[in-house]
């Protein structure tokens, strides 16, 4: 293909220059209402109509499209993720952007409740909390790599690729982060020290259930499994999960310690 010379850019505005066939944002011929080069619907001159239609078509799409879209997979993980593998793309926000989104909406929660920081004595031990924390954001996709490795262990034969099953996982840990949000609720509504305590206490247990729980009617959904059939299948997932995830964790809290002091010079 000859590449197309650049356009020179127009030192004013007026009509004539709406009235064209090529796209004014990649110059590539129009042959319809969209750009088949950028997917830039053809541009009309800035007026207040125009403003107030392309502003609505922008709200419109993120509250009915990204939105809906995103608040489906939290119900439907592993149909969503099933549907993105068999290439339906377009309607489906990426699993890695969405649990990106997940973490920063789950850190804003957090950071209200101080559920990370605790009152110390020290500004010693402030600043090793501190790193602590810091460090600990990185915890959140643990889920994800347990999720991953019990799915891989039981079900890698079943013609899926290491990719296909990440993207299950991936999906998976960002209801597993949707769910901690809302278990987030009670301190954001009616916080009081007897109910943080408790909180945190019996939290990673009941955490923990749902979320095997979760991964087990995700991924009868992906592979479109039967409860009567590979129901001991999905028990052992969901087992190995759980198993892995906690050691996974005792060994992330040892590693972070570990840095931490280092940092420190303890």
């Amino acid at each position: 293909m000859i590449p197309r010379p650049p356009q020179p850019t127009p030192t004013t505005v007026s009509d004539a220059l709406f009235d064209t066939q090529a796209c004014l944002n990649c110059g590539a011929a129009l042959s319809g209402p969209f750009c088949a080069q950028c997917g830039q619907k053809k541009a009309a001159r800035m007026g207040g109509s125009t403003v107030r239609k392309e502003a609505w078509e922008r709200f419109r799409w993120f509250e009915w499209n990204t939105l809906r879209n995103a608040l489906r997979v939290l119900p439907q993980p592993g149909t969503t993720a099933r549907e993105y593998v068999l290439g339906q793309r377009k309607d489906h926000p990426h699993p890695l952007t969405l649990l990106c989104l997940a973490i920063g909406f789950l850190l804003i929660v957090l950071g209200h409740t101080d559920y990370l920081r605790p009152e110390l004595p020290s500004e010693e031990a402030q600043r090793m909390v501190a790193l602590v924390t810091g460090y600990s954001k990185w915890s959140f996709s643990l889920g994800a790599v347990a999720a991953f490795a019990s799915m891989w262990m039981v079900f890698r034969r079943w013609g899926y690729n290491v990719a296909e099953l990440l993207t299950l996982a991936l999906y998976c840990q960002a209801v597993f982060i949707a769910l901690q949000m809302v278990n987030q609720l009670p301190l954001v509504l009616a916080s009081s020290p007897e109910l943080f305590r408790w909180h945190k206490a019996w939290s990673p247990w009941y955490m923990t259930a749902l979320q095997t729980l979760m991964l087990m009617v995700a991924l009868r959904q992906f592979l479109v499994l039967d409860w009567r059939r590979d129901g001991w299948r999905l028990l052992l997932v969901g087992a190995l999960f759980a198993a892995l995830k906690w050691q996974a964790t005792q060994l992330y809290a040892r590693a972070v310690v570990e840095l931490v002091l280092w940092q420190m010079g303890a």
